[in-house]
């Protein structure tokens, strides 16, 4: 990739013309006769600029060509060399830096055009650093409004994004999105990709897609993506599940779906927040996209807690679970949604018209967790077919429910809590045991089957009884 500056050439002229004369107009009549200053004459001020208040000058020595290649040893985009017009796409690896200024203007061609770190090639290393200032900022755009590629930062990539815009792209990837963040498909989860007050506009789908266990870095905030998504891709982000630990606060409204789209590729297999964004999670694309927490028996405790306020809205036929299997184990996964009355946390349909069962509901597996806790939740149209075949000493058929135990749970852990049209059943006590009354801190709100299952503690009665 070799840079031509097409303005380089004439400024050098004009120095050479000058410095003749720069030199002849050096000894005045003030000067010491050593080039010196005259003690007796005052120095000016110091004029230097405000640095809150400095503005980006008007580049002189741009534009500058990069056509597509790899840079692979450290390098620098002046600003004053602005606007750098890219040709392709450019890689950066080898373990190289791309240093971008304060002030710089970076123009993609088209949608072939775009930059990748650590990429392509394994293992490989590489970093971009483009970090502007507030009133410095850097902008990354289409040239001339075109649409471009993406920015990508691979597995081995790093990156530190401040006080910049990257507008206009999303024209290479089928998600359309314009940052994409890929980890190693192994935890823990990649953070390697630091944002701070980045603005992502106009993006043809996703302004920002985080994949295999990729993530943002610690610190990142105020992020704001806006103006961006189409029918296939409307979305401001998709993420897999470990990447919700890792979203930063910003804005993340005024797109075709102001929704953070979340595919579950996996289980959750480390502990994470799900924050509180000022708009939904829409979990899922299939029917079998379910959010489960845990990675198994006998591997370590995973708890997933949820902020106040935050709307969970899951795709028709999915369930959210704390523990995928079921057995006499303590399970892996714990969920602490603990809501305020101002703020409840919400689980709901993702349907466009919500219907009672629509998704399944909340389903614990093993010996659930004295660590879960759920207050001021609110469970809506649940009871979607769960595949289950439970234990119970009511005289049922059907154990969907908008809260499913499969075993014992060693104390009820619901306060406060809402289920509203449900279905199917409220909560299944769907184990061999003794009876634990989940049902005391929940209000039921036009429930399908029985509010509460009993459970069969060894034996039950003849006829066994109807519902509640």
């Amino acid at each position: 990739m070799l840079p031509r500056n097409l303005a380089g050439s004439s400024a050098l002229l004009l120095l050479l013309a000058l410095a003749p004369l720069s030199a002849a107009c050096s000894d005045d009549a003030n000067s010491d006769g050593e080039g010196g200053q005259d003690p007796d004459v005052e120095l000016p001020p110091d004029t230097e600029p405000d640095p809150q208040t400095q503005k980006c000058p008007v580049p002189t020595h741009g534009p500058t060509i990069h056509t597509a290649g790899a840079i692979e040893s450290d390098e620098t985009w002046a600003a004053d060399a602005s606007p750098h017009i890219v040709e392709g796409f450019i890689a950066v690896r080898a373990g190289a830096t791309l240093t971008i200024e304060p002030c710089s203007v970076v123009q993609f061609e088209d949608e072939y055009a775009g930059l990748t770190v650590a990429y392509p090639g394994s293992p490989t290393t590489g970093s971009l650093i483009a970090e502007g200032k507030e009133n410095l900022p850097i902008r990354f755009e289409g040239k001339d409004g075109a649409r471009w590629g993406h920015i990508l930062i691979d597995a081995g990539g790093t990156a530190s994004f401040a006080h910049l815009t990257i507008a206009d792209g999303g024209g290479y990837d089928p998600r359309g999105t314009s940052l994409l963040i890929n980890g190693r498909s192994e935890l823990p989860t990649k953070r390697d990709v630091l944002v701070d007050h980045v603005t992502i506009e106009k993006s043809l789908g996703a302004g920002v897609v985080l994949d295999r266990i990729g993530g943002f870095a610690e610190g990142s905030t105020d992020l704001v993506i806006k103006d961006s998504g189409s029918v296939d891709s409307p979305y401001p982000v998709q993420t897999d599940e470990h990447g919700i630990d890792t979203l930063p606060r910003g804005t993340y409204t005024g797109n075709v779906a102001d929704k953070i789209y979340v595919n579950p590729t996996s289980r959750l297999g480390e502990s994470a927040t799900m924050k509180n964004l000022g708009v939904p999670y829409y979990v899922g694309t299939f029917g079998d996209d379910d959010f489960v927490v845990g990675l198994g028996p006998d591997t370590a405790l995973v708890t997933l807690t949820i902020e106040p306020g935050t709307r969970i809205e899951m795709h028709p036929g999915t369930a959210f679970k704390a523990e995928h299997t079921t057995g006499e184990f303590a399970a892996s996964g714990a969920i602490v949604a603990e809501g305020t009355a101002a703020e409840p946390i919400v689980f709901t349909s993702g349907a466009a018209t919500p219907a009672a069962g629509d998704w399944q509901g909340l389903n614990f597996g093993g010996i659930a967790r004295t660590e879960n806790s759920f207050k001021h939740v609110r469970l809506e149209y649940t009871g979607a077919w769960c595949g289950c075949v439970l234990q119970t000493c009511n005289d049922i058929e059907q154990f969907e429910g908008a809260i499913i135990f499969s075993q014992e749970p060693a104390r009820a852990f619901f306060e406060d809590t809402v289920i509203a049209d449900a279905a199917a059943n409220g909560v299944v006590l769907g184990y061999l045991g003794n009876m634990v009354d989940v049902a005391s801190g929940i209000t039921f709100e036009e429930v399908g089957g029985c509010r509460q299952t009993l459970p069969n503690p060894g034996t039950c009665p003849s006829p066994k009884p109807a519902c509640e």
